[in-house]
């Protein structure tokens, strides 16, 4: 910080045990998650390219410095190098609190202020972690931007597959265009439900222009074909956009149609043999369902 802290207090308080977690980055996600359900609230990430620390921004809260130890307290004294909590408090000084293991079934916390007078209700909280290698810090520092504080389960490029499973948090999904964190088992249809309409356009723009065919849309068929809400409107807003950036047209006739690419080119597709990518491609185009 940019000035020295004067300690407030230092208490021993008691401490449930919680499983420990599978890596310092899974420790921190967790801990993340936490306090998003805590506050109801997504938080912003403060983070410099090059660093090896990163710190998450819950900009409009009020909260007693208790509820933040007992929420978060067991996950942050169980990482290696604890999290750093920050806040302001109603003097408009700025605050720190720390949690570290203490004897067994209790947890050492320490709480310092600017002046060194003491606080029990803060405003804004920021959590300050030091990974020790930029790398990793850049890595959750785009997880944590994105983690969902509410659903389920989250959408990631495949980059980060590697995090992910390190973390005890990579869905089993062989073959999808995007990897898949997901706190506990979730049915395909939670793993549908969290894709944007970016998410969307990006597999229609693999499936059109790349030439894939991702697990998603296998999902996505076995739905549509079981006839279970799927919001398919906002597949089909996702394909528009990605037709008409590719330059593709449609040709219909009274009696047949032709896809043309943004070439000029023939593209054809075939409902009866083809996969589910093209089920739904000329499902989405001729919506007319006889069932």
């Amino acid at each position: 910080m940019l000035y020295p802290f004067q300690l407030v207090s230092e208490t021993l308080l008691p401490l449930p045990p919680v499983p420990p977690p599978s890596s310092a980055a899974a420790g921190f996600l967790a801990l993340a998650r936490t306090l998003s359900g805590l506050f109801d609230e997504t938080p912003a990430v403060l983070y410099l390219p090059g660093a090896s620390s990163l710190t998450l921004l819950y900009r409009d809260v009020s909260y007693h410095w208790r509820d933040v130890f007992d929420s978060a307290g067991p996950l942050a004294a169980g990482l290696n190098a604890p999290p750093r909590f920050f806040g302001t408090t109603p003097a408009r000084e700025t605050a720190e609190l720390t949690v570290r293991p203490g004897p067994p079934g209790q947890a050492a916390v320490r709480l310092r202020s600017v002046s060194g007078r003491p606080f029990d209700r803060l405003q804004g909280l920021g959590v300050r972690l030091e990974t020790g290698d930029a790398s990793t810090a850049a890595l959750l520092a785009e997880v944590a931007a994105a983690l969902p504080c509410r659903a389920p389960c989250g959408v990631f490029s495949r980059r980060f597959e590697g995090l992910l499973r390190g973390c005890g948090l990579l869905a089993p999904t062989d073959g999808s265009l995007f990897a898949y964190l997901t706190w506990e088992p979730v049915p395909q249809e939670q793993l549908l439900l969290a894709l944007t309409c970016a998410h969307k356009a990006a597999l229609w723009r693999a499936f059109l222009q790349d030439g894939l065919q991702p697990l998603e849309f296998d999902w996505l068929w076995t739905h549509y074909y079981t006839g279970e809400a799927i919001f398919l409107l906002e597949w089909e807003l996702a394909l528009g956009e990605v037709l008409e950036d590719l330059g593709y047209h449609v040709d219909r006739g009274p009696a047949s149609f032709r896809v043309l690419d943004g070439e000029g080119r023939d593209r054809r597709f075939d409902f009866a043999r083809g996969a589910p990518a093209e089920k739904l491609f000329l499902k989405l185009l001729f919506p007319l369902d006889g069932r």
